[in-house]
């Protein structure tokens, strides 16, 4: 019950869409094919990784030659990047390349490449002969190395080509909420603490021993100091010794102002300087930091099981995109006599596309669909809802579809009830046996 209720949820997010028609001009027709054969895809991400991989040879105090061979190299894979954009733009379209979250991205870093060439050109660094380096320097381009250092950026182009990290993108992203909300308990419990650090350890002196684990900068006597050290301490940097700091007993030693106004005041104390540290530890490290994984770790299992579960997301994105392929319009809806094409072209559990199957398999899934027709045409949620519910043996009648739009008025037959479309097809099959009959 609860894994059909979670998989409606996808059924309502996931949309028809328009589908994309190929240009009628001849030169982009070649270029679409080009731009979606699956060779092109795996061209392009070979690529990618060579050019990560090119990434990695660098080193400190390189030879000259070295850096210009590296140079060149990266302008034939910008070259390459560049070829690749403009073959989307082309045979796509600005307009319809634009909608592609990914491509803007992928067009970004082709020019902030090109930006990076241009850098490496002016500064002569695809040669290594001094005659012609002579005279140029780059010291007055702070922004170079960081351009260069955008380059990877390139890096997360695999993204979108890999599963498993686009499913960690989307765990990081469904986990943003709740991470927000943790953040914001562990900034109220970090205030809290370096208050009462600021109260009483202001005064802890830094001299007690040669080792200095308190200094200028690590210490209790401002808030901002307070804070930096306690964030510091989540890591288990040296904790404990910033915690017998703040437990010597003797306040000659403990105090790093003596005077009568300041001595035993904000020096701590072998009772508070424990309780204080180990309280801390307790809270912001093995609890509120842990959090952060907890969230992290919940979040990808459910991404994980939308993959693994009875009816993976995945088949549920086939059926948008066969749907799509008989509804270019997204008008979502289709001609009823369109509905065994469409059982035709889906694969397994949802249809009936695979090697052993044919005809009687075929009147085995329309037969168990309760889909109405309405208006001569079967509605995208209706269908899509019936197909699942056939794979997931799932009872309709304890469906709440009060959320459902308004749809066409449904046909009604001889008896009152709506018309399915197991009952049109079998009325079409009947029909053309008949005519069948009568022909011979």
């Amino acid at each position: 019950q609860q894994e059909w209720k979670e998989t409606r949820k996808l059924i309502v997010q996931l949309k028809p869409m328009v589908r994309l028609e190929g240009p009628p001009n001849k030169f982009r027709r070649f270029l679409f094919n080009i731009a979606n054969h699956p060779y092109f895809e795996w061209v392009t991400t070979s690529v990618i990784v060579a050019n990560v991989l090119t990434m990695t040879l660098k080193t400190h105090d390189e030879h000259d030659c070295f850096t210009a061979g590296k140079v060149w190299v990266n302008i034939s894979f910008t070259i390459i990047f560049i070829l690749e954009a403009v073959i989307k733009i082309i045979a796509l379209g600005p307009r319809w390349y634009v909608r592609d979250g990914w491509n803007v991205f992928d067009f970004a870093v082709a020019i902030l490449s090109c930006v990076s060439v241009g850098f490496d050109v002016s500064s002569k660094a695809y040669t290594c002969d001094p005659a012609l380096k002579a005279g140029v320097t780059t010291d007055n381009v702070p922004a170079l190395q960081v351009l260069r250092a955008f380059r990877i950026a390139r890096v997360f182009r695999l993204v979108r080509r890999a599963r498993g990290l686009r499913n960690m993108i989307q765990t990081l992203i469904v986990s943003i909420p709740a991470l927000g909300n943790i953040m914001g308990l562990i900034g109220i419990f970090t205030i809290i603490f370096a208050v009462l650090g600021n109260t009483l350890f202001f005064n802890v002196s830094f001299d007690q021993d040669f080792y200095g684990r308190m200094d200028g900068s690590a210490n209790y006597q401002s808030f901002d100091n307070a804070i930096f050290l306690l964030l510091r301490q989540t890591t288990g940097e040296v904790w404990n010794n910033v915690m017998y700091y703040c437990s010597e007993p003797d306040p000659y030693r403990a105090c790093g102002r003596t005077d009568p106004p300041y001595l035993g005041e904000g020096c701590g104390g072998p009772e508070i300087g424990p309780l204080f540290h180990l309280f801390w530890q307790l809270f912001g490290t093995y609890l509120m930091m842990q959090l952060f994984t907890a969230v992290i770790i919940e979040n990808f299992d459910d991404v994980s099981k939308e993959d693994s579960s009875f009816m993976p997301v995945d088949r549920l994105n086939e059926f948008v995109d066969v749907w799509t392929e008989l509804d270019p319009e997204a008008n979502q809806r289709i001609p009823s006599s369109n509905l065994p094409l469409l059982i035709m072209k889906l694969k397994p559990p949802l249809g009936v596309n695979a090697p052993g199957n044919g005809r009687s398999n075929l009147l085995q899934v329309i037969k168990d669909l309760a889909i109405p027709i309405r208006g001569e045409s079967v509605t995208y949620r209706d269908t899509f809802l019936a197909c699942v519910k056939r794979v997931m043996a799932h009872d309709a009648e304890d469906d709440d579809d009060d959320d459902a739009p308004v749809q066409d008025k449904t046909i009604v037959g001889f008896n009152g009830q709506a018309v399915t479309i197991a009952e049109d097809f079998a009325a079409r099959l009947v029909q053309r046996a008949y005519r069948d009959w009568r022909e011979k």
